[in-house]
Order: structure tokens, then C-alpha cells, then sequence
């Protein structure tokens, strides 16, 4: 866990560079930062970590049970340095109820479109899932693990990359996640 503070410092250097875009007034500049702060941050994690490879685009074909098939892809799928697939997340500045549902979706199809299944989890910065929705989801069995970075519940009218609404990163919820990484089945 020596890599603790790379980590931390990571993402805040990125939300520090979302609230100059929203100085500018560039917010989509603010909402694409946001989004890269989760999905670089995992990428530094995996690569530090494990060393292997974090890949995006990497579709993997699934066939219904009548013989379609369609191929599908989350925001990463983590290859070991051995070259299996080990892991696939997505991966949120907040999680709320429809990215929840659709990384369900998505994990179970891609699930069946492989021999070897890979752990599946979503990390977000911050938490915008209702009790019930979460449950419903996680009871689907589809994905293995939600990990939120920062503590408390979303709030629209406190966006983090504001100064006065900053959060830290609560370090046991990162040594958890990190944990969770170097565990390689």
C-alpha cells in the first residue's frame, strides 16, 4: 500500500484541473475530466499494482440463447501480465440507478461470453444509488463489488470539483479497493 498517495495525489490534480475548466466555463470540459479521473485512476492502479494491461474498446461477443450474438465492452477489462482477463469495471464520477443497471447488463452479458469469468466491479467517486435500486442490482449476481471513493451521498447542487464542496478520498475506502486489486484469482 506504498502507492496510497500517487493515488490520492492523482485525483487531486484532476479535480483541480475540472474546477479550471469550470472557471472557464468549459463544463464539458469539467463532466469528460471528471469521467477521466475515475477511469485514469483505476488504469494508474492496475498498472502500478499488477502491471498488467487496462483495456478500453475491447469488445467480447455474446450469443443469446437462440443464437444472436452482439458484442459488448465496459469501461475496462483488466488483463493480468499473463494475458487473461482478470477483471472488468466501470467506472463513475457518481453511480445513480441507470449506470447501476446497465453495468448489470453488461457484465452479465459479457460473463457469458467467456470461458473464464472475470470479477466484475464499478468504481465511483461518489454514491447517487437508492438502497433499494443497489440491492435489486447486486442481487442480480452480476456484479462482484461497488466501491465509492468519497464519502457521503451525491449531491447535484455540491459538485466536488467546487472548491467549497471538495472531497478527500477516504483512504480506507482506496486500501480496500487496492486490496481488491491485488487480489488475482
Amino acid at each position: 500500500m506504498s502507492n496510497l498517495q500517487s493515488y490520492i495525489d492523482y485525483y487531486e490534480t484532476n479535480v483541480q484541473l475540472a474546477a479550471s475548466f469550470a472557471n472557464k466555463g468549459e463544463m464539458g470540459m469539467v463532466r469528460s475530466t471528471m469521467k477521466e479521473v475515475v477511469e485514469g485512476l483505476l488504469d494508474l492502479i492496475w498498472k502500478t499494482e499488477i502491471g498488467g494491461e487496462s483495456k478500453k474498446n475491447d469488445f467480447i461477443e455474446s450469443v443469446s440463447k437462440s443464437g444472436y450474438s452482439l458484442k459488448f465492452q465496459v469501461d475496462r477489462h483488466l488483463y493480468h501480465t499473463d494475458g487473461t482477463m482478470q477483471k472488468i469495471g466501470e467506472c463513475k464520477a457518481y453511480l445513480d440507478r441507470c449506470f447501476m443497471e446497465r453495468a448489470s447488463s453488461d457484465f452479465g452479458r459479457i460473463k457469458n461470453g467467456v470461458k473464464e469469468k472475470p470479477k466484475t466491479f464499478i468504481l465511483a467517486l461518489e454514491d447517487a444509488v437508492g438502497s433499494e435500486a443497489y440491492n435489486y442490482y447486486m442481487d442480480e449476481g452480476n456484479i462482484d463489488k461497488v466501491f465509492y471513493l468519497l464519502d457521503g451521498k451525491r449531491s447535484p447542487k455540491k459538485p466536488i470539483w467546487k472548491p467549497k464542496f471538495r472531497k478527500s478520498i477516504n483512504v480506507e475506502k482506496l486500501k480496500e479497493f487496492v486490496s481488491f486489486i491485488q487480489n488475482i484469482k
